[in-house]
């Protein structure tokens, strides 16, 4: 910001911003009452789910039948432990998500409350590197959300196991 004030013909006020901002669209969603945002390219589709198509497999992991595929179901809320696994989440919204590797899971979100682009703001440099987030960013309102990053979240440990166990109930 630069400030040129000349005696008598006024004041300029000149904002300068990076030539390279990166912009992502995002969908902003909530998440036990945490604003957070998922890139739009990773999302395939949302749905309510039917009751009848959700199972329960192993020691407490879930999956949904969709279209002839068993696929793994992620509550985004206790997995960043903002809360413990909801009891029912037919009542919830999946997005249908495909990382870079065509894996697929579905991410359980309590709302979805807009499209839109966003600038985003590295953690990393200020802060050490958070599991399941890409980046975060400034919404127009003032606050900040998380930028979620479908690959991380599907790449840890219990997510890998999860996959497994899809795999044995579908054979």
């Amino acid at each position: 910001v630069s400030i040129q004030s000349d005696p008598g013909e006024g004041t300029s006020f000149s904002i300068s911003l990076p030539l390279t901002l990166a912009v992502v669209e995002g969908m902003v969603i909530k998440v036990a009452g945490q604003t957070m945002v998922v890139p739009i390219s990773a999302i395939q589709e949302t749905l309510r789910p039917d009751p009848g198509a959700i199972q329960t497999i192993g020691a407490g992991g879930q999956v949904l039948r969709n279209r002839n595929n068993l696929v793994p179901i992620i509550d985004l809320g206790s997995f960043f432990g903002f809360r413990a696994p909801p009891a029912r989440i037919d009542d919830r919204v999946l997005l249908m998500i495909e990382t870079d590797n065509h894996q697929l899971f579905a991410l359980v979100v309590d709302e979805i409350q807009d499209q839109r682009q966003v600038v985003i703001k590295s953690l990393e440099t200020n802060y050490q590197r958070v599991g399941g987030v890409a980046a975060a960013t400034i919404l127009g309102d003032g606050r900040i959300a998380l930028i979620i990053d479908p690959d991380r979240i599907v790449g840890t440990q219990s997510m890998r196991g999860l996959a497994d166990l899809t795999l044995q109930a579908a054979e």
